[in-house]
This record gives C-alpha cells, structure tokens and sequence, in this order.
C-alpha cells in the first residue's frame, strides 16, 4: 500500500521526508541525502516502465496512474511517495484510490510563505509567482480531493482555509 506525501511544490516535503527517512531508514535517526531514495516521487518514469511507451504523452501517463500503482502494491509493502499530484479526477482517469492508499500526509504551507518562496526559487515576482499557484494543474485541474467522497478535506489556497465535511463547507480568510 502506498502512503502519499502531498503537497504543492515548495512546501515542505523535502524537509518531511527528510526527517521521516532518518526515522525509518537509519539505524541512528541521523539524515544523510541517500535516504530520500527510499521515497521516490510518483509519478515518475520508473514506475511505468513496462506499461507505458512514450512518457511523454501525459494521456498516456494519465490513464495508467493506477495500473502503475497497481503494479507498485504487487509487492505487498508499505511504500512511502512524494507527490505534487491530489485524490482528484483527470478527466476519466483518477489520480490514485483507496485500493491502492494507505493513508495521505498533505503538507499545508502558509501561501503567503509559499509565494515568496516560489517566488526566489523560480526568480519570479510575487504577483507572477501568486499566478502559477492558481494554475489548474497546481490546484488539481480545478478539482478539489473531496471530490472522491473523503471524510474530512482541509487546503490552504491562496490565503483562504478551506474545510469540506461532506456536504458542510466553511471557507476562513486568512
């Protein structure tokens, strides 16, 4: 089964599994970088090697996201994947299940913070780096992981806190 580290890009995941690697994966807790090896990101060229011909063609990859995971639970073990991707939809083709999750950490960072660091990392201004954060395929093309029926859903977008219980929404600007 698959547990997934979920976040947008620049928000922490890096360092979470930074320190979940030198938990689980050294004899002393102390991290070194060949750690993060043991927590690959998905979707990634290796996972699909076999199932798909052309990488890419991102129709192609879509519609093998869950055969690809598939083919990763076959081996029976708890697998541990960063990813930028959400439980959402894209078009008839879902990103992931809950036949094949485990569970989903989602790092949440402050969007203020997170503009200003896409901001440096990509040598963008803020308002162009605020931009790229409400791209649909940073938000999920449009979709949000409640969407698969999940219990409990919280995101932080764009200054906003967004919980869905189901049917009962709240919406806290921050």
């Amino acid at each position: 089964m698959i547990i997934w580290l979920a976040s947008y890009p620049k928000s922490g995941n890096t360092w979470l599994r930074s320190i979940i690697s030198a938990l689980l994966y050294s004899k002393n807790g102390d991290f070194n970088f060949e750690l993060l090896k043991k927590m690959r990101q998905f979707p990634e060229k290796q996972f699909f090697k076999d199932i798909i011909s052309d990488f890419s063609n991102f129709d192609e990859i879509k519609r093998n996201w869950i055969t690809a995971q598939e083919k990763i639970n076959l081996s029976k073990n708890v697998r541990i994947f960063k990813t930028h991707q959400g439980k959402y939809t894209l078009g008839d083709h879902d990103f992931t299940n809950n036949k094949n999750t485990l569970a989903v950490i989602y790092i949440v960072r402050d969007p203020r913070n997170l503009v200003k660091s896409l901001s440096h990392h990509f040598d963008l201004t803020l308002d162009e780096a605020c931009d790229f954060l409400l791209l649909p395929k940073m938000i999920g093309n449009g979709e949000r992981w409640s969407k698969k029926k999940m219990e409990c859903i919280t995101c932080l977008v764009n200054g906003m806190i967004i919980t869905d219980h189901g049917q009962q929404k709240k919406t806290i600007y921050c």
